[in-house]
């Protein structure tokens, strides 16, 4: 396994341990709050640098490759069908566009 196979279930770990340790610090009145956000924060950013290397995007209606970046990956409300809304930079506004995986064994040295 390289790195980039592990980084959502890492993700998903953090969040759920950033969400309860940010509710034990709120009802607890500790700094435990404080700790919690950063954690949950850091598995929020680290699950969007998951998305931008795991997908790509095609859109609909000019079939062009769109790269998202961190936050725009995590902003892209579905559209059904494995399809995102997200701006394209060729039509110049947002369009269902197909989401495609992408191999991680490229990433494999």
């Amino acid at each position: 396994m390289n790195k980039y196979q592990l980084m959502f279930p890492a993700s998903l770990i953090l969040m759920a341990a950033g969400f309860f340790l940010g509710v034990y610090g709120f009802f607890a009145k500790n700094w435990f709050f404080c700790i919690g956000v950063g954690i949950f924060v850091a598995g929020l950013l680290l699950l969007g640098t998951w998305i931008t290397k795991a997908y790509t995007y095609i859109c609909k209606d000019c079939y062009m490759r769109i790269d998202v970046g961190v936050a725009q990956g995590l902003r892209a409300l579905p559209a059904g069908n494995g399809c995102r809304r997200i701006y394209c930079p060729k039509c110049r506004h947002k369009t269902a566009c197909k989401s495609r995986r992408i191999s991680l064994r490229r990433y494999v040295f």
